[in-house]
């Protein structure tokens, strides 16, 4: 034990004396994440929650249909309808003239008499209807003239996403069926009231006969989707704390080059409790990260205006969580500087595979947005199985229930790293290497 003790002190030596690598490992993770949650803050919102579409909206009918139709859109609360701008009302022109700019996306505009023609053309399928019960009255087909169907006018800027612009003709056709099928019940009824004075028409809306039920097997009513705290406070601490590699790899391959390896090794002391020394001190390292990275979620990033980052009451599985991504991180660390032979090896190959295990994990760009074959891809990175596993504490108010997969799978990648590491030099002396 007193040997452990002495090599860990070694080791907390050789790292306290380098004052700007330590300012490097506490603050600059710190930085990354306020710089990251403010760039994101905007755009994450728009994806997050559900966004409201400006839609410019011309109704030149000034009927049923045209009202009914402003009144529907404003109500679906997905869109913002305007009818004017620069503090004029919106015409035909000056909406196609505002969506060709790019000021809007979409642009709406009811022709005037779409209303009294989709009576018109009602009241003749009406009479048709009838006829063939024998019941024709030819006073309901004064003064009309059958004509085409009216066009309702949708300009879209072609940045539009499809889905918006699928969204936006599905209601205006909804609208439409409803107010049309309004008509025809109305018109029936009235035409039957004068062919049969005894008949008294229900006074009732048509209602729908089929209803749509939404349900969540999860129980919960809407999709859980991680802020920009949620998501940069856990997945820039996993990343600062997968990038310990550098400082670790360079102190190992400095001790071999330096020769100083060679000389502890001639102490009583075996490899494997060199080897843990360091893991002992960097583990604290990490751990310190992760506190900072927390703090920062907490009191620093709502000074920007950025909503504060809410740990619950799950500091067990938090506390456990971190143990193990410390420990994934350390044995990949190890594992690498172990096999590299220089530091550009240990540097290069450290470095990028972190980046690389990165954005394919989640760090950088969640899994939910990601193509389905890259959602496939992304469970082979540890830095996922980690950053799954914060997302169940802060955004899913886990339990340490719900980690365990993760934590298993971390715990298990450390140990297959240092099992690899002590088989490699038992091939391999670290001193003749």
């Amino acid at each position: 034990m007193f040997k452990f003790l002495a090599a860990v002190k070694k080791e907390y030596l050789l790292l306290s004396r380098d004052i700007a690598g330590i300012i490097i490992l506490f603050l600059m993770p710190m930085v990354l994440i306020i710089i990251m949650s403010l760039l994101q803050e905007v755009g994450w919102n728009a994806i997050a929650t559900e966004p409201k579409l400006g839609v410019l909206f011309v109704n030149n009918d000034q009927d049923s249909l045209g009202i009914n139709m402003e009144k529907g859109l404003r109500n679906s609360g997905f869109f913002d309808v305007i009818n004017s701008v620069n503090h004029l009302p919106v015409t035909a022109e000056s909406a196609r003239a505002a969506v060709k700019k790019g000021d809007y996306l979409i642009a709406i505009v009811v022709p005037k008499g779409v209303t009294k023609s989709m009576r018109a053309n009602v009241r003749i399928a009406v009479a048709k209807t009838l006829s063939g019960f024998g019941m024709y009255n030819p006073m309901l087909l004064n003064n009309i003239a059958q004509k085409e169907a009216d066009t309702v006018t949708l300009f879209f800027d072609p940045t539009i996403r499809k889905a918006f612009k699928n969204a936006v003709v599905s209601s205006i056709k909804e609208f439409n069926y409803r107010s049309e099928t309004g008509m025809v019940f109305r018109s029936f009824n009235a035409e039957m009231s004068k062919q049969f004075p005894a008949y008294k028409p229900a006074d009732i809306e048509y209602k729908e006969s089929l209803q749509f039920k939404e349900v969540f097997p999860n129980y919960k009513e809407q999709e859980e989707i991680p802020t920009t705290v949620q998501h940069n406070v856990p997945a820039w601490a996993i990343f600062a704390m997968f990038f310990i590699i550098i400082p670790l790899t360079g102190s190992m391959i400095k001790e071999r080059e330096e020769g100083s390896l060679a000389r502890l090794m001639s102490m009583p002391v075996s490899y494997i409790h060199l080897l843990l020394a360091k893991v002992t001190v960097y583990f604290f390292v990490c751990l310190v990260q992760t506190f900072l990275m927390i703090f920062s979620g907490i009191f620093i990033l709502p000074l920007f205006h950025i909503p504060m980052l809410i740990i619950g009451n799950h500091i067990i599985a938090l506390t456990l969580l971190t143990i193990v991504t410390a420990l994934a991180a350390l044995g990949y660390g190890l594992l690498v500087g172990t096999i590299a032979n220089t530091h550009q090896q240990a540097a290069a190959f450290g470095a990028v595979s972190i980046i690389i295990l990165a954005a394919i994990g989640g760090i950088w760009v969640p899994v939910y947005l990601m193509p389905t074959i890259m959602r496939h891809v992304a469970v082979i990175s540890p830095l996922n199985w980690a950053i799954t596993g914060f997302y169940n504490i802060f955004l899913r108010q886990g339990g340490l229930i719900t980690i365990l997969p993760s934590a298993i799978k971390l715990l298990a990648f450390f140990l297959a790293a240092v099992l690899i590491t002590y088989i490699y030099r038992k091939i391999k002396s670290p001193i003749n290497q």
